[in-house]
Formats: C-alpha cells, sequence, structure tokens
C-alpha cells in the first residue's frame, strides 16, 4: 500500500513566526493576556484576545492594530487584523485547520487534516522554505469509520443552534449547558465528528 492509499492524516504542527501584530502585542502585556485564533485568512485573521485586567487600555490598543474589534464579554476582544506569514501561508493550503493554539514567544501550534501522509511531507518541505521551520509533534492516520448516532446528533444540534456560522450565534459552554454535557465532552465528540465529515470530504470530493 502507498503513502497516497493510507487516507487522511492528523498532524499537529509548531512553527515559528515574528510578524503576528496581535501575538506580538499581547506578549508585551504579559500573563495578563492570552489569544486564540477563531478564524485565519490569507488576508486577515481573527483572534481571540482575553485579559485579566487593564481591559479598556488592552481594548484601545486593539484597536491600534486592528481593522475590526468587537468588545465580548467583561474581558475578551475579537480583533480582526492582517494574517500573519504562518496563518498565510496555512489558509492558502489544501487542507483543512482543525485548531490553532499560541505558545511562547513566537511559537504557534496547527492542528490540520491533510488527504494523505505524502501531502504532509510536501507540507513540511513548503513550511521550511517559507522560512517557518516546522516541527511535526503528532500524526495520527485517520480510519474510515463513519459517524455514531451521538456525533451525528451534537453536529446536528450544534449546527441548527448557530455554532458553524461565522459569526457564531452560540458559543460552545451555551449548547453543552442546553443539551446537558460538559464542555469538555461536547468539545470532543464535535472535534471526532468533524473530523470524519473533512475526512470523507478530501478523499472523496477534491
Amino acid at each position: 500500500m502507498s503513502l497516497k492509499d493510507k487516507g487522511a492524516v492528523e498532524a499537529l504542527i509548531e512553527v515559528t513566526r515574528s510578524d503576528c501584530l496581535i501575538t506580538n502585542y499581547v506578549n508585551t502585556v504579559g500573563a495578563k493576556a492570552s489569544v486564540e485564533r477563531l478564524r485565519i485568512g490569507e488576508d486577515l485573521t481573527l483572534h481571540h484576545v482575553t485579559v485579566d485586567s487593564d481591559v479598556d487600555m488592552v481594548g484601545s490598543d486593539l484597536r491600534k492594530l486592528s481593522t475590526n474589534v468587537i468588545r465580548v464579554g467583561k474581558n475578551g476582544f475579537w480583533a480582526e487584523s492582517r494574517s500573519c506569514s504562518a496563518c498565510r501561508f496555512f489558509a492558502s493550503s489544501q487542507l483543512v485547520v482543525i485548531s490553532t493554539k499560541a505558545l511562547k514567544g513566537n511559537k504557534i501550534l496547527y492542528r490540520v487534516l491533510l488527504q494523505n501522509p505524502v501531502k504532509l511531507k510536501i507540507l513540511e518541505k513548503d513550511l521550511q522554505e517559507a522560512g517557518l521551520n516546522p516541527l511535526i509533534l503528532e500524526t495520527h492516520l485517520e480510519s474510515s469509520e463513519i459517524l455514531t448516532d451521538r456525533e451525528k446528533e451534537i453536529i446536528k444540534e450544534a449546527y441548527e443552534k448557530g455554532y458553524f456560522d461565522p459569526d457564531r450565534k452560540m458559543s460552545l459552554t451555551e449548547i453543552a449547558k442546553q443539551i446537558d454535557v460538559s464542555p469538555a465532552s461536547l468539545s470532543d465528540v464535535l472535534r471526532r465528528g468533524v473530523k470524519k465529515i473533512i475526512k470523507y470530504y478530501l478523499e472523496n470530493k477534491l
């Protein structure tokens, strides 16, 4: 069996870049702030910035760095700004970004899904050539499983409540409360189910 025949592969990749305006700012704020990415794009990326103090000051600073800033709750902001080199790269690649996580300094993790291990090898080479210093931390070959009844139920519920909408009408925590499960359990079921759907699409539609 060739690598191309082994099916979709999930990978956790660490890259390094220094041109994210929002991350660079959050690093100056220190332990009082954290950042995650809600949506990445070739031109703009939407960040969720959470702060423990100096909320008004942080909001004012973010508005200077962003094309759009929305206050979310008591201590959070959605800040849309110019995409860094890493987000631009992943947004323009033929893969699915499952999640991202900012690390200390200029490092960031991307969990991605690709058609097969060959695509991952090519991705690693392209990331290296782009100067992003990739480090493959985990890989996992996806099996050709079908959705369980529970996964179908959860995904349908999340979809109908607007969880997958660009402006996300309900949060994961709110949906979990409505259907009487923990946010962690809901997140796990959603992730498994959505990965199966994406895998089917990658293998049968592209």
